[in-house]
């Protein structure tokens, strides 16, 4: 297990959760792009008028609004999260898990929020390791 990893709890029994390049991976291939996927579990979305069309504001900026996460985005990869938290050690705690979320025995906010606060840390993650020990430098030709 990870010591930065968040938790989900899900029937009663938490779970550490871990995003990495495979969850990423799953979560492109499931929602074309990490934004989709994270406007999806934090409950925003493109505002739409009753004809369909985006909403902008007076400068011309989209409009947001408020939804519930969805329900799909999560069962979709927070089983990913669970298993790259776990590995194959853990195989009846990952069924265990599995059949949580088909249940939908899980608070649906917290669980979306730990979901964006471990994809959040993710990134920040990689952006720590890769600049370490390297200077950007640019020069102008």
């Amino acid at each position: 297990m990870f010591e930065h990893t968040e938790t989900v709890i899900l029937a009663g029994k938490k779970y550490p959760i871990r995003c990495n390049i495979n969850v990423l991976i799953e979560i492109q291939e499931q929602f074309n792009t990490v934004s989709n996927f994270e406007m999806l579990i934090t409950g925003v979305k493109i505002a739409k008028d009753e004809n369909g069309d985006v909403m902008s504001d007076p400068d011309g900026k989209i409009m947001f609004e408020r939804c519930d996460p969805s329900l799909r985005a999560i069962a979709a990869i927070l089983p990913c999260m669970i298993a790259e938290a776990g590995g194959n050690s853990r195989r009846k705690e990952l069924d265990e898990a599995l059949d949580a979320i088909q249940n939908a025995k899980f608070d649906l906010y917290d669980t979306a929020l730990q979901m964006s606060k471990e994809l959040t840390k993710c990134f920040e993650r990689k952006n720590v390791s890769s600049a370490k020990g390297t200077k950007e430098t640019v020069t102008e030709k």
